[in-house]
């Protein structure tokens, strides 16, 4: 007598912007080969619908970001959080996953919360309350089940502030620079000598940013340029920066080998002494890469605020991270050429002092990654643990 088949397990995923398709592109796929049987439907970008996802709407009706952009907007974003909501209730999924972009995601968990408290609904992506607003976690525990984190800290954080559950499940970009290997030979490709001393410079991946800490980088540079011959700069660039990035470096002493590609600019990273990034998301990737690094950064008044009511003893997540100021940081009135100029002409050129952050970063890549599955298994497998 044969089984009867097992009722396929829904699994409605939700995202709001382009870095939360690309999580749940991985997710789904790492759902499917965790189980043969399942439905997948929500909201996501051309990744997602890559993978066989049929978007509720345009996902890009959603990925809008600051006050300016969301407030002539606001009626149309509440109609698809409505969309989002019934169909959520429509479908019955058996768990809901919501990938980030709070200000659209967390509506719709107090929605669904509201009518299917059964519910298992998941926060993929935890808000930084390590950083300020520690209250949010106490909050969220009213209609989230789970929350799965990035990094190794925020369970304590949550737990210690009564939120939901959260789980570390690994960070996604240790997947990503193992998917870009193997890597080209930077040197090779762009001609340069062995005792060539290559800079990595990083001043942002927004206008607003880029404009402030590009003047302030050249003047670094231009400090370093008398000092050091034999120097050589790399900026990575998107493509919607590379043509401000290239209009701000254009009087430099030395002229920057501007680079579009996500592999090339890993092996520029490898290739390099040492680096000057804004302080974000850009310091963990050179971290990872195990480049010595100075992060600057300069937001005026706010960023004066911010520093302010910010509970945590470093803006660097390398250093949250390992518990340790291993990369300086010039933060606000701080962020001068005179004051980064000497500290990242020691990384360039005191090979002692060089070494001993290269060690220290050697710890970074231990403490992101889970050992056995990739992030997106370590959170398909939560995910269909929590289903119904």
């Amino acid at each position: 007598m044969t089984e009867p088949s097992k009722k396929a397990k829904h699994v409605v995923i939700v995202a709001g912007e382009t870095s939360g398709d690309a999580l749940g592109a991985d997710l789904m796929q790492a759902l499917r080969q965790q189980q043969n049987n399942l439905l997948l439907s929500g909201v996501g970008g051309p990744k997602m619908q890559a993978h066989g996802l049929t978007s509720l709407f345009p996902m890009s009706e959603i990925a809008l970001m600051g006050l300016k952009e969301i407030l002539p907007k606001l009626p149309k974003l509440f109609k698809l959080v409505d969309t989002t909501v019934e169909h959520i209730l429509h479908v019955k999924p058996d768990v809901l996953v919501l990938i980030d972009s709070p200000e659209f995601n967390h509506r719709v968990a107090k929605r669904v919360k509201k009518q299917r408290p059964e519910l298992p609904i998941i926060c993929y992506v935890a808000p930084q309350i390590w950083a300020w607003r520690r209250r949010r976690a106490k909050k969220m525990r009213a209609y989230f089940d789970a929350v799965m984190a990035f990094l190794p800290f925020e369970p304590e954080i949550f737990a210690a502030n009564n939120g939901p559950p959260c789980h570390f499940v690994g960070h996604p970009m240790v997947d990503r620079l193992k998917q870009l290997e193997p890597l080209p030979d930077f040197r090779k490709k762009h001609k340069l000598k062995a005792k060539d001393r290559l800079l990595s410079v990083l001043p942002g991946s927004r206008f607003s940013e880029i404009k402030v800490l590009a003047p302030v980088f050249g003047q670094v540079v231009a400090r370093l340029a008398r000092q050091l011959p034999d120097l050589k700069l790399a900026i990575p660039v998107l493509p919607h920066t590379r043509e401000l990035v290239a209009t701000l470096t254009a009087d430099w002493p030395i002229a920057p080998i501007l680079i579009d590609d996500e592999a090339e600019k890993i092996a520029a990273f490898k290739t390099s002494r040492a680096a000057l990034a804004s302080c974000g998301t850009a310091t963990l990737e050179l971290g990872l890469a195990g480049l010595p690094t100075i992060g600057a950064y300069n937001m005026g008044w706010f960023g004066d605020l911010i520093v302010r009511i910010m509970r945590v003893p470093s803006t660097v997540l390398t250093n949250l991270i390992l518990d340790k100021p291993v990369m300086q940081e010039f933060l606000q009135s701080r962020c001068t050429a005179e004051a980064i100029t000497p500290a990242l002409s020691q990384l360039l050129t005191d090979d002692a002092e060089n070494e001993k952050c290269r060690q220290a970063l050697a710890e970074l890549l231990p403490a992101l990654n889970y050992q056995g599955q990739s992030p997106a298994q370590q959170a398909a497998t939560l995910t269909l643990q929590m289903a119904l």
